[in-house]
């Protein structure tokens, strides 16, 4: 074990001590970050000097730092392979102080970021106008934001807008310091992770082009800490700020503000089948910190779309066993 534990410690100090730093702008070895990504290597840093780059990038290294040498870093108006700006595939890869804007394709879910590796960190960036600000639509690893901001994110295309931060079955995603405002009429964060934490954060949807909830997460733990959601006038008709499905383990909701005029949206929506524990939220008069109301009936209708699902899926299966015993008996060719 520990000849392994050596073997491990040595390969890190080699990659480090190989590290390079690349930098990207007018003048640099990189005029654009699609051509520095093409050179990287695992461990190396790129540093983009500010400027706006009508550019795109596939990032297959590991353990890649993209960062601004400054504010005013723009990558802006063009998709890679049709998925996104940045297109991340290594694992262990940290963005900090960069700006993603007016990233859109035709499937309309053009994304500032897309999460293909594992482990991404996202620092000090913003996102404005995109049709997705981040998508992580993989299983296992982690995403993590921090002191970020979305704004106009949820474009989508075919009057279906999409949520800013879309997250599968990751096994963290935590969300921290970050504001999230204006968007364009799908949510702000959608997620399918084992673990979903949010704090410290601030929620809003002025504009008033928002009808479902803020936040939506479908099933596993579920801490919200800290935050500010705020809804407009029109929001009277949503289940709630966040909306809580699917198979929770547990929910957790500490010291969160809910500014809410229609006076019967509650700040979260209960339909995960676990009670919730909840201190020191502070919401309106008359409205509920935490409401279970409905979770009967929609756990009922999931369980039976599940089963549907189920029954589809070994109808398919009989049909294909059927037709592999029919074609060795030679009954059909």
């Amino acid at each position: 074990m520990i000849r392994g534990l050596l073997a491990a410690a040595l390969a890190a100090w080699a990659v480090s001590a190989q590290a390079r730093t690349l930098e990207v702008g007018p003048g640099k070895s990189y005029a654009s970050p699609s051509e520095a990504a093409a050179a990287t290597a695992d461990g190396d840093t790129v540093m983009i000097a500010p400027g706006s780059y009508f550019d795109c990038a596939i990032w297959r290294a590991n353990g890649l730092t993209i960062a601004g040498t400054a504010p005013g870093v723009v990558i802006t108006d063009k998709a890679c392979a049709g998925k996104a700006a940045f297109v991340i595939q290594g694992n262990g890869v940290t963005i900090r102080g960069l700006t993603f804007t007016r990233i859109r394709v035709a499937d309309g879910n053009g994304a500032g970021i897309r999460e293909e590796g594992r482990d991404l960190t996202v620092e000090d960036s913003r996102f404005d106008a995109d049709q997705v600000a981040i998508l992580a639509g993989g299983e296992g690893g982690t995403l993590r934001i921090a002191g970020s901001i979305f704004t106009a994110n949820g474009g989508g295309a075919n009057d279906h807008p999409l949520d800013a931060v879309l997250a599968g079955r990751l096994d963290v995603l935590s969300i921290s310091q970050s504001v999230f405002e204006d968007a364009r009429g799908g949510g702000h964060i959608a997620s399918s992770a084992l673990r979903t934490e949010i704090t410290g954060s601030r929620l809003s949807d002025a504009g008033s082009r928002m009808t479902g909830p803020l936040v939506s997460v479908n099933g596993g733990v579920v801490t919200l800490d800290g935050n500010t959601f705020t809804l407009s006038p029109g929001a009277a008709d949503r289940p709630g700020a966040v909306l809580v499905s699917g198979d929770v383990e547990a929910l957790a909701m500490r010291g969160n503000t809910l500014s809410e005029p229609a006076g019967n949206v509650p700040l979260v929506r209960n339909w995960g089948g676990v009670a919730a524990t909840v201190h020191d939220n502070t919401v309106p008069d008359g409205v509920e910190a935490v409401s279970e109301s409905g979770a009967t009936y929609h756990r009922l209708r999931a369980r039976i779309a599940a089963l549907r699902s189920s029954a589809r899926e070994a109808a398919g299966r009989a049909r294909h066993g059927a037709a592999q015993a029919a074609r060795g008996l030679g009954l059909i060719p």
